[in-house]
């Protein structure tokens, strides 16, 4: 493909989740940890069909989101991308003060054009349905509307209160939002689809979805719709399956092929997640012989931060000289009491709690590396993965092999005279895997 499909991911974990996506489906990617220089594309360019750049927007008050993602946008628009996705998680992860999607909706309408933009949040393979509008997932085998929802009803940081993705966002934009409901997209023509989408009556529209060929029928209207101008979309992974489906067919795509995984030794998980599912996973390997170690949150704002930091390092390389791996936890689910003694500190050092627990986590690994090369790390946690990756001066990320069952890589570290350099990095969704989870990831076992 000529232009290539860029995408912005509002953290990190859900970047290289959509990047799977397109690889999977025989595109060729790259995953920037910011937003790339001229210099830095140029040498990717030629070698991607997709340029994706990992960002940190999904913890960011409205103002400071723009900051952060307005030199995307501009470099996107500048490459002549012919479609930019700005990837959201397909929790809908956002709200007034954070992650806010009415800033994403109004900034994109400003460098992109007015006419509507769609919103595709489902991703019926992984458990994420919208109906009339309404958004649901699934946990531990059962569906739930997103308001109901046991992890996504109390997140700390977004709360869901409200299912129907119009009134949600609503409380984020004044900008008219429409919907393209389940049966009036499956009754839909190519001429009408089209139609919908050149529209300028709404700023944007929430798609429905239940099923993968309903994300391929939005995907292939999205795609006929880009061949005049380029058109941006608000959309989780599920829109880049869906494209990358489309594209397969037309194809414009190739295959992809990866060696089995082989186990490393010991494995360093770093998690900032506050998922139930994270918390029975730490739970499951501290009872097979992993060690466990709590990050002391509440320390922050009374004791330095370099001796937390040189704490962790010490009990890390200890753990790695006994070759046991090692899991550091900011919370043990959404109910751990470190949370709310956490957001008491946070609160009192006017920080966002993700970007001081990504900042730590960062020079732990920094400083454990400079003693002890990694051949395999996990970061848990979409908000504070994103803020750990930014503080390795890692360049960029590609996929180096796949677990089909969680949608999850393992990504290649690209940061030439770096430490880092070559390290395999897996990053993992809060809600994520099985119980031996991360178990199977030292082995190595179901990534290929």
């Amino acid at each position: 493909m000529r232009e290539p499909i860029c995408f912005y991911g509002d953290d990190f974990t859900g970047a290289a989740a959509n990047l799977l996506e397109f690889h999977c489906h025989g595109l060729r990617g790259v995953l920037f940890v910011d937003t790339p220089s001229a210099a830095q594309l140029t040498a990717y360019r030629g070698k991607a069909d997709v340029i994706g750049i990992a960002g940190v927007s999904r913890s960011l008050a409205p103002a400071a989101m723009e900051q952060e993602v307005r030199p995307a946008f501009e470099l996107f628009r500048t490459m002549g991308a012919r479609l930019i996705q700005y990837k959201i998680c397909a929790t809908f992860d956002s709200s007034p003060v954070r992650g806010n999607f009415g800033t994403v909706l109004e900034l994109a309408r400003t460098l992109f054009g007015t006419r509507t933009i769609p919103i595709v949040p489902a991703h019926p393979d992984f458990g994420r349905y919208t109906v009339f509008g309404n958004h649901f997932s699934v946990y531990q085998d059962s569906v739930f509307r997103l308001d109901r929802h046991p992890s996504m009803a109390n997140h700390p940081a977004t709360p869901m209160h409200e299912a129907d993705l119009r009134r949600h966002l609503a409380a984020q934009t004044a900008l008219p939002i429409a919907l393209c409901d389940l049966p009036s997209l499956r009754a839909a023509s190519d001429g009408a689809l089209d139609d919908l989408l050149a529209s300028s009556d709404a700023a944007a529209t929430v798609f429905d979805a239940i099923e993968r060929r309903d994300l391929v029928t939005v995907a292939r209207a999205a795609w006929r719709a880009s061949r005049q101008q380029p058109l941006f979309t608000l959309s989780a992974h599920g829109f880049a399956a869906g494209l990358g489906s489309h594209l397969a067919e037309l194809g414009e795509t190739g295959t992809v092929s990866h060696a089995p995984q082989k186990p490393v030794e010991s494995l360093v998980v770093l998690s900032g997640s506050c998922s139930p599912r994270t918390a029975s996973q730490i739970a499951y390997a501290q009872a097979h012989g992993w060690r466990t170690l709590r990050l002391p949150v509440e320390k922050f704002g009374t004791q330095d931060e370099t001796q937390v930091v040189e704490q962790l390092v010490a009990e890390i390389l200890d753990a790695l000289a006994a070759r046991r791996s090692i899991i550091v936890y900011a919370a043990a689910g959404p109910d751990d009491a470190s949370i709310a003694a956490g957001r008491s500190v946070f609160d009192s050092m006017a920080t966002e709690s993700s970007a001081v627990i990504g900042g730590v986590y960062g020079a732990v690994l920094r400083r454990v590396v400079a003693s002890r090369r990694l051949s395999r790390v996990v970061l848990a946690g979409g908000d504070t993965s994103s803020q750990t990756m930014r503080r390795l001066g890692v360049e960029a990320l590609t996929i180096d092999a796949v677990n089909t069952a969680t949608n999850e890589a393992f990504m290649r570290v690209h940061a030439q005279g770096s430490p880092f350099d070559g390290m395999q990095v897996l990053l993992k969704a809060g809600q994520n895997g099985t119980e031996d989870y991360l178990g199977r990831a030292l082995e190595g076992d179901g990534w290929v």
